[in-house]
């Protein structure tokens, strides 16, 4: 893997060097362009003077002061020098047409009227290295108002050496001379080299200095980035010991390092923290486990009370059918009295038996209805000792879903943290999302626990609301027991005096048939009563095994929440602490 510094150092060298040589080429392409153009311009204005001498020259001419052959041979001598006796010229012209540049004088057959060398010979089908015919070129371009040919010649002092030579041509109108000159393409822009030397120095020189000048500047970045690299490795293995020291610098670089010290400070507090809450919440599971126990034992012993209330109904409400029996044979007693009052003295001892037993059976009735009395006023006080357990399970329901909370916070926080480490904190990034799935969990247990406490707690007031009624009716039914006591004893009195009172025998069995009837009313609503009292037992008695079942289930959370707590400490202990 390439480290930032190479690609600091190939980036930075790439970028003075492609803009260096652009430039240089540029600049090298520029002035070469610039040089030919000069070089066009000035063989272009040699021909132009040579062909204004000419017309100079042909006005002598017509004026008489110098023949036609003097003229042109002046001509000649101007442009190439003074023929030799060899036939050639020393091409002496005054005119710079670089270093082999010269004149040369065609007529329209492409014969040399003017040449350094060829004078006097055609070359109308001379060619070039590539097969141009190049004197056929040139009269066509001169003939056309005059015009530049290139072509590729040979260098006179190197034969095998081939070079691009340029000329201008044009016609003279007054002798039909095609006047060329010109030279190599190299004549010109020879200094155009120089310049790419030079260039090449230039550009050489600067990448080696600005070589030099990245390369201290690469590691003056690349140290801390070092540094923060190794901090990193370190924390990405769960290593939060040591000291980071804060770089003195105020740029981004100096903005890492200080922020990565203070993650590393912020991670650091965070374990310890997520550390403390684990015990606790390790020590919070337990709690509510025994707690959720001990309110089960509760639950399950209040069942079987219930349960037994329940029995001891079912058997009250079988006496007081009994009596109820008994209180309707009475009162048909009574009727037998009235219409058999011939017999008084029989029915009297008659009435005299059933009142006795009646008397045994509403006495038996009221000790029933005492103990059903007693054991519905333990149920209620059970049922409140319920009531009471059931809060305290929710203030404990609630301490464990504030902890739940503030797991969840501090998981998120942490991935937070994760998240701002980037690449290297995603590892932690997991472990926080799953503390936080856990303490999501823990929080809906609690939430569902505090539901059922709820059902529970309002199930409990229910049942206290009906106890109390229900101890209400059986107050009633002992009010009503001791009124019908009474009234069997009135009738003991009145059977004991009937032989001694028979005129107000009839008087007496009238009211004794509507205390009768009262009666009656009474043993039928003590039935009822206890009927209801009976039902709402096993009301009681189901809301009991509820609460039972619902604090199992609290002990099987408490359990897994301890359980998370102590898989939270191992995940956490992981991590060196310094």
């Amino acid at each position: 893997m390439r480290s930032v510094r190479g690609k600091l150092l190939s980036i930075t060298f790439i970028l003075l060097l492609v803009p260096s040589l652009l430039i240089g080429t540029i600049s090298y392409i520029t002035a070469k362009n610039s040089l030919n153009e000069s070089g066009q311009t000035m063989i272009k204005n040699a021909v132009t003077q040579a062909i204004q001498m000419i017309d100079g020259y042909q006005q002598q001419v017509d004026a008489g002061e110098i023949t036609l052959e003097e003229a042109q041979e002046q001509v000649k001598t101007y442009l190439l020098g003074e023929k030799q006796a060899d036939g050639t010229r020393p091409n002496t012209n005054p005119i710079d047409l670089g270093k082999n540049g010269y004149f040369v004088v065609y007529d329209e057959q492409g014969n040399e009227v003017a040449h350094p060398s060829l004078e006097g010979k055609n070359v109308i089908d001379v060619k070039d290295v590539n097969g141009k015919f190049l004197v056929q070129e040139q009269i066509k371009a001169a003939q056309n108002g005059g015009g530049f040919v290139q072509y590729s010649w040979a260098f006179p002092d190197n034969p095998d050496r081939i070079g691009e030579k340029i000329m201008y041509n044009d016609l003279d109108p007054n002798w039909g001379w095609v006047v060329t000159a010109g030279s190599y393409m190299e004549d010109f822009n020879a200094q155009s080299n120089s310049i790419l030397w030079i260039l090449a120095w230039t550009i050489g020189i600067s990448l080696i200095v600005g070589a030099v000048i990245i390369y201290l500047l690469s590691n003056h970045l690349s140290r801390p980035i070092n540094a923060v690299k190794h901090q990193l490795n370190r924390l990405s293995e769960n290593d939060l010991t040591g000291t980071f020291e804060p770089f003195k610098r105020k740029d981004e670089i100096g903005e890492l390092g200080n922020s990565l010290a203070k993650m590393k400070d912020n991670l650091s507090a965070m374990i310890l923290r997520i550390q403390e809450v684990s015990h606790t919440l390790a020590a919070s599971s337990e709690e509510v486990t025994a707690s959720a126990e001990e309110t089960n034992r509760a639950s399950e012993q209040i069942a079987s009370s219930i349960q037994l209330i329940s029995e001891n109904a079912e058997t009250q409400t079988q006496q007081a059918g009994s009596s109820q029996e008994a209180v309707h044979e009475i009162s048909e007693g009574i009727r037998g009295i009235k219409d058999h009052l011939v017999a008084t003295q029989q029915s009297t001892e008659t009435t005299s038996l059933k009142v006795a037993e009646g008397k045994n059976r509403v006495v038996n009735t009221e000790e029933k209805i005492h103990d059903i009395q007693e054991k519905s006023h333990r149920a209620s006080l059970s049922i409140q000792q319920l009531g009471d357990k059931s809060t305290e399970i929710g203030n404990i329901v609630s301490l464990i879903t504030a902890v739940a909370e503030q797991t969840n916070l501090l998981a998120l926080n942490a991935a937070i943290e994760a998240a701002r480490a980037g690449e290297h904190g995603k590892g932690f990034a997991v472990v926080a999302g799953e503390i936080r799935k856990l303490a999501e969990q823990s929080g809906n247990s609690a939430s569902q626990i505090q539901e059922l406490i709820f059902d529970i707690q309002n199930g409990i007031e229910e049942s206290v609301t009906f106890m109390k009624d229900g101890e209400e009716s059986v107050s009633a039914g002992i009010l009503a027991m001791n009124l019908t006591g009474e009234s069997f004893n009135e009738i003991e009195k009145a059977s004991s005096v009937i032989s001694e009172a028979a005129n107000n025998v009839l008087q007496a069995v009238k009211t004794l048939d509507q205390r009768t009837a009262s009666m009656v009313e009474s043993t039928a609503k003590t039935a009822e009563m206890i009927e209801h009292s009976s039902a709402e037992s096993e009301s009681i008695a189901a809301a009991s095994e509820e609460q039972s079942a619902s604090m199992q289930e609290v002990a099987a959370s408490s359990a897994a929440l301890a359980k998370m707590a102590e898989e939270l400490s191992g995940i956490v202990a992981e991590f060196k602490l310094g």
